[in-house]
Protein backbone atom coordinates (compact mmCIF):
# COMPACT_ATOMS: atom_id res chain seq x y z
CA UNK A 1 0.00 0.00 0.00
CA UNK A 2 1.38 3.43 -0.97
CA UNK A 3 1.67 5.85 1.92
CA UNK A 4 -0.08 9.15 1.36
CA UNK A 5 2.03 12.34 1.34
CA UNK A 6 0.17 13.58 4.43
CA UNK A 7 1.26 10.52 6.42
CA UNK A 8 4.85 10.89 5.26
CA UNK A 9 4.93 14.51 6.39
CA UNK A 10 3.36 13.61 9.73
CA UNK A 11 5.90 10.86 10.27
CA UNK A 12 8.83 13.11 9.42
CA UNK A 13 7.64 15.87 11.72
CA UNK A 14 7.08 13.52 14.64
CA UNK A 15 10.41 11.79 14.26
CA UNK A 16 12.11 15.17 14.11
CA UNK A 17 10.21 16.25 17.22
CA UNK A 18 11.45 13.30 19.28
CA UNK A 19 13.91 14.54 21.89
CA UNK A 20 16.87 12.93 23.58
CA UNK A 21 17.92 13.45 27.17
CA UNK A 22 19.85 11.73 29.92
CA UNK A 23 17.69 9.11 31.68
CA UNK A 24 17.37 8.32 35.37
CA UNK A 25 18.80 4.85 34.75
CA UNK A 26 21.99 6.16 33.21
CA UNK A 27 20.89 5.78 29.62
CA UNK A 28 19.35 7.99 26.95
CA UNK A 29 15.68 8.98 26.69
CA UNK A 30 13.68 9.13 23.48
CA UNK A 31 10.36 10.94 23.70
CA UNK A 32 7.36 11.44 21.41
CA UNK A 33 5.05 14.28 22.34
CA UNK A 34 1.27 14.02 22.07
CA UNK A 35 -0.52 16.31 19.62
CA UNK A 36 -3.95 15.52 18.11
CA UNK A 37 -4.16 11.82 18.98
CA UNK A 38 -7.39 10.47 20.45
CA UNK A 39 -6.18 6.85 20.51
CA UNK A 40 -2.89 4.93 20.35
CA UNK A 41 -2.07 1.55 18.82
CA UNK A 42 1.25 0.01 19.93
CA UNK A 43 3.00 -2.81 18.09
CA UNK A 44 6.02 -3.86 20.15
CA UNK A 45 8.54 -6.58 19.33
CA UNK A 46 11.56 -7.63 21.40
CA UNK A 47 13.53 -10.75 20.52
CA UNK A 48 15.97 -10.56 23.44
CA UNK A 49 16.42 -8.55 26.60
CA UNK A 50 14.29 -6.99 29.31
CA UNK A 51 11.25 -4.78 28.68
CA UNK A 52 9.52 -2.75 31.40
CA UNK A 53 6.24 -0.97 30.63
CA UNK A 54 4.49 1.55 32.85
CA UNK A 55 2.54 4.77 33.13
CA UNK A 56 4.15 7.91 31.81
CA UNK A 57 3.09 11.52 31.31
CA UNK A 58 -0.22 12.66 29.80
CA UNK A 59 1.46 14.97 27.32
CA UNK A 60 3.89 12.39 25.95
CA UNK A 61 2.91 9.43 23.82
CA UNK A 62 6.09 7.60 24.79
CA UNK A 63 9.16 7.97 26.94
CA UNK A 64 11.66 5.25 26.01
CA UNK A 65 14.79 4.85 28.09
CA UNK A 66 17.66 2.41 27.70
CA UNK A 67 19.49 1.25 30.82
CA UNK A 68 22.88 2.03 29.33
CA UNK A 69 24.34 4.75 27.14
CA UNK A 70 26.09 2.10 25.03
CA UNK A 71 23.95 2.38 21.92
CA UNK A 72 25.25 -0.86 20.42
CA UNK A 73 23.57 -2.73 23.31
CA UNK A 74 20.29 -0.79 23.19
CA UNK A 75 19.17 -0.50 19.59
CA UNK A 76 15.60 0.78 19.15
CA UNK A 77 13.78 0.98 15.83
CA UNK A 78 10.73 3.25 16.11
CA UNK A 79 8.16 4.26 13.52
CA UNK A 80 5.28 6.55 14.39
CA UNK A 81 2.44 8.00 12.33
CA UNK A 82 -0.91 9.66 12.93
CA UNK A 83 -3.90 8.72 10.80
CA UNK A 84 -7.38 10.05 11.53
CA UNK A 85 -6.21 11.15 14.99
CA UNK A 86 -5.03 7.63 15.83
CA UNK A 87 -1.34 7.20 16.65
CA UNK A 88 0.37 4.08 15.25
CA UNK A 89 3.57 3.19 17.07
CA UNK A 90 5.78 0.35 15.83
CA UNK A 91 8.80 -0.52 17.97
CA UNK A 92 11.50 -3.15 17.54
CA UNK A 93 13.89 -3.44 20.48
CA UNK A 94 17.36 -4.90 20.29
CA UNK A 95 19.56 -5.97 17.42
CA UNK A 96 20.37 -9.37 16.04
CA UNK A 97 23.87 -9.53 14.58
CA UNK A 98 24.37 -12.02 11.79
CA UNK A 99 27.76 -12.56 10.20
CA UNK A 100 28.37 -14.17 6.83
CA UNK A 101 31.20 -16.60 6.27
CA UNK A 102 31.09 -17.76 2.69
CA UNK A 103 27.63 -19.25 2.17
CA UNK A 104 27.02 -19.68 5.90
CA UNK A 105 25.55 -17.27 8.42
CA UNK A 106 26.22 -17.22 12.17
CA UNK A 107 24.41 -15.32 14.95
CA UNK A 108 26.22 -13.41 17.66
CA UNK A 109 24.69 -14.76 20.89
CA UNK A 110 26.93 -12.78 23.22
CA UNK A 111 24.77 -9.66 23.39
CA UNK A 112 21.27 -11.12 23.48
CA UNK A 113 20.74 -10.41 27.20
CA UNK A 114 22.26 -6.94 27.38
CA UNK A 115 19.31 -4.84 26.28
CA UNK A 116 17.05 -3.30 28.89
CA UNK A 117 14.33 -0.81 28.04
CA UNK A 118 11.96 1.27 30.15
CA UNK A 119 8.84 2.30 28.19
CA UNK A 120 6.33 4.75 29.65
CA UNK A 121 3.09 5.50 27.83
CA UNK A 122 0.56 8.33 28.05
CA UNK A 123 -2.38 7.87 30.40
CA UNK A 124 -4.52 10.42 28.54
CA UNK A 125 -5.89 8.29 25.67
CA UNK A 126 -6.99 4.67 25.07
CA UNK A 127 -4.14 2.33 24.08
CA UNK A 128 -4.16 -0.99 22.22
CA UNK A 129 -1.12 -3.19 22.86
CA UNK A 130 0.21 -5.93 20.58
CA UNK A 131 3.40 -7.27 22.19
CA UNK A 132 5.81 -10.03 21.14
CA UNK A 133 8.56 -10.97 23.59
CA UNK A 134 11.07 -13.67 22.70
CA UNK A 135 13.85 -14.57 25.12
CA UNK A 136 14.15 -12.38 28.19
CA UNK A 137 12.07 -10.73 30.86
CA UNK A 138 8.99 -8.55 30.78
CA UNK A 139 7.47 -6.42 33.53
CA UNK A 140 4.23 -4.89 32.26
CA UNK A 141 2.50 -2.70 34.85
CA UNK A 142 -0.53 -1.26 33.08
CA UNK A 143 -1.92 0.39 36.20
CA UNK A 144 -3.31 3.85 35.44
CA UNK A 145 -3.34 3.38 31.67
CA UNK A 146 -6.47 3.33 29.50
CA UNK A 147 -6.10 -0.11 27.94
CA UNK A 148 -8.50 -0.76 25.06
CA UNK A 149 -6.98 -3.94 23.65
CA UNK A 150 -4.24 -6.29 24.84
CA UNK A 151 -2.46 -9.10 22.98
CA UNK A 152 0.73 -10.67 24.35
CA UNK A 153 2.88 -13.47 22.96
CA UNK A 154 5.99 -14.64 24.82
CA UNK A 155 8.61 -17.29 24.16
CA UNK A 156 11.24 -18.46 26.65
CA UNK A 157 10.72 -15.64 29.10
CA UNK A 158 9.83 -14.53 32.61
CA UNK A 159 6.87 -12.14 32.53
CA UNK A 160 4.77 -10.26 35.06
CA UNK A 161 1.56 -8.42 34.18
CA UNK A 162 -0.26 -6.13 36.61
CA UNK A 163 -3.46 -4.06 36.74
CA UNK A 164 -3.17 -2.57 40.23
CA UNK A 165 -5.76 0.08 39.38
CA UNK A 166 -9.12 -0.36 37.69
CA UNK A 167 -8.79 0.03 33.92
CA UNK A 168 -10.96 2.90 32.69
CA UNK A 169 -11.16 1.30 29.24
CA UNK A 170 -12.95 -1.90 28.24
CA UNK A 171 -11.04 -4.84 26.74
CA UNK A 172 -13.40 -6.97 24.67
CA UNK A 173 -10.87 -9.73 23.96
CA UNK A 174 -7.67 -10.14 25.95
CA UNK A 175 -5.24 -12.70 24.50
CA UNK A 176 -2.10 -14.07 26.19
CA UNK A 177 0.17 -16.77 24.78
CA UNK A 178 3.04 -17.91 26.97
CA UNK A 179 5.54 -20.51 25.77
CA UNK A 180 8.35 -22.14 27.75
CA UNK A 181 8.24 -19.60 30.49
CA UNK A 182 7.12 -18.28 33.84
CA UNK A 183 4.11 -15.99 33.76
CA UNK A 184 2.51 -14.13 36.69
CA UNK A 185 -0.55 -11.92 36.27
CA UNK A 186 -1.80 -9.78 39.15
CA UNK A 187 -5.23 -8.18 39.66
CA UNK A 188 -6.69 -9.21 36.32
CA UNK A 189 -10.11 -8.35 37.72
CA UNK A 190 -9.14 -4.70 37.30
CA UNK A 191 -8.46 -5.13 33.58
CA UNK A 192 -12.17 -4.69 32.76
CA UNK A 193 -12.15 -7.44 30.13
CA UNK A 194 -15.11 -9.28 28.64
CA UNK A 195 -13.26 -12.35 27.40
CA UNK A 196 -9.75 -13.56 28.28
CA UNK A 197 -7.91 -16.33 26.46
CA UNK A 198 -4.73 -17.75 27.99
CA UNK A 199 -2.59 -20.34 26.23
CA UNK A 200 0.44 -21.84 27.98
CA UNK A 201 3.02 -24.27 26.67
CA UNK A 202 5.44 -25.58 29.26
CA UNK A 203 6.04 -23.60 32.42
CA UNK A 204 4.57 -22.16 35.59
CA UNK A 205 1.65 -19.75 35.28
CA UNK A 206 -0.29 -17.75 37.87
CA UNK A 207 -3.51 -15.94 36.95
CA UNK A 208 -4.67 -13.77 39.84
CA UNK A 209 -8.15 -12.30 39.21
CA UNK A 210 -8.11 -9.92 42.14
CA UNK A 211 -9.61 -6.49 41.64
CA UNK A 212 -12.95 -4.91 40.79
CA UNK A 213 -14.77 -7.54 38.73
CA UNK A 214 -18.40 -6.37 38.61
CA UNK A 215 -19.96 -8.28 35.71
CA UNK A 216 -19.91 -11.72 34.08
CA UNK A 217 -16.84 -12.64 32.07
CA UNK A 218 -15.55 -15.64 30.12
CA UNK A 219 -12.06 -17.12 30.52
CA UNK A 220 -10.56 -19.81 28.27
CA UNK A 221 -7.39 -21.51 29.51
CA UNK A 222 -5.35 -23.98 27.48
CA UNK A 223 -2.14 -25.47 28.83
CA UNK A 224 0.18 -28.19 27.55
CA UNK A 225 2.76 -29.32 30.07
CA UNK A 226 2.70 -26.90 32.97
CA UNK A 227 1.27 -25.77 36.29
CA UNK A 228 -1.50 -23.16 36.27
CA UNK A 229 -2.67 -21.53 39.49
CA UNK A 230 -5.93 -19.58 39.22
CA UNK A 231 -6.63 -17.22 42.12
CA UNK A 232 -10.23 -15.99 42.51
CA UNK A 233 -11.40 -13.57 45.23
CA UNK A 234 -13.97 -15.04 47.62
CA UNK A 235 -16.67 -12.55 46.61
CA UNK A 236 -16.50 -13.60 42.94
CA UNK A 237 -18.70 -16.43 41.73
CA UNK A 238 -17.01 -18.95 39.44
CA UNK A 239 -17.96 -21.86 37.23
CA UNK A 240 -15.11 -24.14 36.12
CA UNK A 241 -15.67 -26.35 33.08
CA UNK A 242 -13.00 -29.04 32.86
CA UNK A 243 -12.89 -32.37 31.11
CA UNK A 244 -11.36 -34.92 33.45
CA UNK A 245 -8.35 -36.83 32.15
CA UNK A 246 -5.93 -39.31 33.66
CA UNK A 247 -2.97 -37.31 32.33
CA UNK A 248 -3.99 -33.99 33.89
CA UNK A 249 -5.22 -32.88 37.30
CA UNK A 250 -7.67 -30.28 38.62
CA UNK A 251 -7.57 -29.21 42.27
CA UNK A 252 -10.28 -26.76 43.44
CA UNK A 253 -10.75 -25.13 46.83
CA UNK A 254 -13.40 -26.38 49.23
CA UNK A 255 -16.29 -24.12 48.15
CA UNK A 256 -16.37 -25.52 44.60
CA UNK A 257 -18.89 -28.32 44.19
CA UNK A 258 -19.31 -30.68 41.22
CA UNK A 259 -22.29 -29.91 38.98
CA UNK A 260 -22.91 -32.33 36.17
CA UNK A 261 -20.13 -34.35 34.61
CA UNK A 262 -17.41 -31.77 33.92
CA UNK A 263 -18.37 -28.69 35.91
CA UNK A 264 -17.44 -27.28 39.31
CA UNK A 265 -19.34 -24.30 40.66
CA UNK A 266 -18.69 -22.05 43.64
CA UNK A 267 -21.37 -21.82 46.30
CA UNK A 268 -21.92 -18.09 45.63
CA UNK A 269 -22.02 -18.29 41.82
CA UNK A 270 -25.72 -17.49 41.29
CA UNK A 271 -25.87 -14.58 43.76
CA UNK A 272 -22.50 -12.90 43.13
CA UNK A 273 -22.35 -9.62 41.21
CA UNK A 274 -19.07 -10.55 39.56
CA UNK A 275 -19.02 -13.98 37.89
CA UNK A 276 -16.46 -15.96 35.91
CA UNK A 277 -17.06 -18.82 33.48
CA UNK A 278 -13.73 -20.64 33.15
CA UNK A 279 -13.16 -23.23 30.44
CA UNK A 280 -9.99 -25.30 30.91
CA UNK A 281 -8.28 -27.52 28.35
CA UNK A 282 -5.23 -29.24 29.84
CA UNK A 283 -2.82 -31.71 28.25
CA UNK A 284 -0.29 -32.97 30.79
CA UNK A 285 -0.81 -29.96 33.00
CA UNK A 286 -1.90 -29.44 36.57
CA UNK A 287 -4.56 -26.85 37.42
CA UNK A 288 -5.14 -25.34 40.85
CA UNK A 289 -8.12 -23.09 41.62
CA UNK A 290 -7.63 -21.13 44.81
CA UNK A 291 -9.62 -18.58 46.81
CA UNK A 292 -8.08 -15.44 48.27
Amino acid sequence: MRTSPIIVLACTALVAAATAASGENGGVNREIGRTTEKELKVNLSSAFGTVLIGRGESGKILIAEASSDKEESNVVDVEYAIRNRVGFLDMTLGEQKMEKNGNHYSFNLERFDKGKWFLKFTDAIPISFDIELGVGRGDFNLSGLQVKDFNLSTGASDVTLAFDQENSGTIENMNIESGVSKFDARNLGNANFRHLRFQGGMGSYTLDFGGALKNEVDVDIEVGLGLVTIIIPEEIGARVIYENSWVSRLDCDHDFQPEGENQYISTNYHKAQGRMNINIDSGLGSIKVRRR
